[in-house]
């Protein structure tokens, strides 16, 4: 025990030793509630509910924190059916105390069977139902549902007693004491149960003695009557001679009257009092026939309904699983981005001076998948490519990307020139030409707002560079002519502005022939595609 001002141990003294507090009264609290818990223990262990019951309720209102008392409340509540009292006290008890408490042990155990768990749950409702119906006076509907509940949760005090008070209102007597008498199976000491056993004996004893007393006394003065019409009294001597009045010899034909008037009456008694206590018989044998079935297939039901969410959370489990996989091997999944990877590199170990086959796989891999989910490890790897392959790769894309716009393939320049832009972009000191380029394709394609944007792009990102005069003059000349590229056949006019443009700067498909050593045809070659729009 400890003091409930310091929270130290308290010794056999009236005082604590501690801080110092009089702990005599919190002693006595202590103690009582104690004692009240072993009431309580003593009659659960011998099936006094209802007294265990009214005992620990005294217990937990001298010390709430009493864990023991607590759980063994729920206990005893789980015991007589009522789940939800026994839910609500155990958790109480968890609050007061988080570890080491068989209230844990209690609720997983009764959480766990959720097939069990929704069995109680119905047969809560249908109980509130059956409340309903009585309110609505549907005694009988009550009735049904209060039966599907005891065959569902057989321990429910509360419905027992509920169905056998309405079996006594309509005085079937013998059903209500099998209900009670289930009743006190459970709770030897319920006091509801055994004020119903006795009403019913009370009913019966008085039944009894009356309908005994009014047939003796009809029966004799009936006897009397018959006797005193029914005989001749006469005096012979001393002795007093009583004679039927009515005694005939019987004939032949009265007899055989006689035999088939007990015939007919024989039948009429057989077809009046036997055939409907046989009648009744074979009712009772189909009812309780129809109990039995109903019971099972409330039993089936349960298990269906247990096995359909079984196979619902199979289901489930089953889409998770496959989005998982489909996550890692699909068209989009890490498996085929990392055998992506794994191909560039193979290909680039194979064949180091021929970097086509592991750029554009490295191309295709996507970036923001980089940036965001891919490992260190897959990360490194790919930038350990990109710098292997990247200006190499970004050399050779500029060179196709410059004869494209020299062969007035403008559409493959473009997808060309991004390429190796994407490369170029990735190492250092990217060369700026290659996005000068890009534009150029770009414009000559038609496509008017990448090609300023990505002007644009070269002024901000390489203001100090040749290309960036160089699309400063373009986007002038845009401006001058609508945003609009002129047309193949205005020879003359462009060839003036390429003659104006070569004297300030040297062009890309100029520089593009230079590397390929054509120098004769390079004039030639510029001057194409300067007369492109250029």
């Amino acid at each position: 025990m400890k003091c409930y001002n310091c929270g130290a141990e308290l010794s056999e003294k009236d005082f604590c030793t501690a801080c110092g507090v009089d702990v005599t009264n919190y002693k006595r609290v202590i103690y009582m509630s104690h004692r009240l818990y072993n009431e309580g223990l003593e009659k659960a262990n011998v099936r006094d509910l209802s007294g265990a019951i009214v005992c620990l309720r005294e217990s937990l209102k001298f010390d709430k924190s009493n864990v023991e008392a607590r759980n063994l409340l729920g206990l005893v509540y789980f015991e007589m059916g009522d789940v939800v009292a026994a839910l609500m006290e155990w958790v109480i008890s968890k609050n007061f105390r988080s570890k080491k408490n068989l209230a844990d042990d209690y609720i997983n155990a009764v959480q766990s069977n959720k097939a069990r768990l929704d069995t109680i749950n119905q047969s809560i409702k249908k109980y509130n139902r059956a409340l309903e119906l009585c309110h609505q006076d549907s005694k009988d509907m009550a009735i049904i549902q209060l039966k599907k509940v005891v065959s569902q949760n057989t321990k429910l005090v509360q419905a027992h007693l509920l169905l056998a008070l309405l079996f006594l209102d309509s005085e079937q007597y013998p059903r209500a004491k099998r209900e009670i008498d289930r009743v006190l199976a459970i709770d030897v000491g319920n006091t509801l149960a055994l004020t119903y056993r006795k009403y019913i004996e009370d009913q019966t004893t008085s039944e009894e003695e009356d309908g005994g007393t009014a047939s003796g006394g009809r029966k004799k003065k009936a006897e009397q009557v018959r006797a005193a019409d029914s005989a001749v009294t006469y005096t012979s001597g001393n002795e007093v001679i009583i004679q039927p009045a009515d005694v005939h010899e019987p004939r032949g034909a009265s007899s055989i009257l006689n035999i088939i008037i007990g015939l007919i009456i024989g039948v009429a008694v057989s077809y009046f009092l036997i055939l409907p206590a046989r009648v009744q018989m074979v009712r009772n044998s189909m009812n309780e026939e129809l109990k039995t079935i109903g019971d099972n297939l409330d039993a089936k039901s349960s298990r269906v309904t247990e096995l359909e969410q079984s196979v619902a959370a199979l289901e489930q489990e089953k889409a998770q699983m496959q989005g998982a996989i489909d996550e890692y091997t699909g068209e989009n999944g890490e498996s085929l981005k990392l055998d992506s990877l794994l191909t560039a590199a193979k290909s680039y170990l194979d064949h180091p001076d021929d970097v086509t086959g592991a750029s554009d796989l490295l191309y295709e891999i996507d970036k923001t998948y980089i940036d965001t989910l891919a490992s260190e490890a897959y990360r490194s790897l790919y930038d350990k490519l990109m710098s292997l392959v990247g200006p190499s790769a970004a050399s050779t894309l500029y060179e196709r990307g410059t004869a494209s716009i020299n062969q007035s393939d403008y559409t493959t320049a473009v997808t060309t020139l991004e390429k190796a832009w994407f490369f170029a972009s990735n190492q250092d000191s990217p060369d700026p030409e290659i996005l000068y380029s890009l534009a150029q394709a770009y414009q000559l394609a038609g496509e008017t707002d990448k090609s300023k944007s990505t002007y644009q792009n070269v002024l901000s990102t390489f203001p100090e560079s040749t290309a960036a005069q160089k699309a400063t003059e373009r986007l002038s000349e845009n401006g001058e002519e609508g945003a609009a590229a002129p047309a193949a056949g205005e020879q003359t006019q462009q060839s003036e502005q390429t003659q104006q443009t070569q004297e300030q700067t040297q062009e890309p498909a100029e520089d593009d022939n230079v590397r390929e050593g054509d120098n004769t045809d390079s004039a030639e070659t510029t001057t194409v595609v300067e007369g492109a729009g250029l």
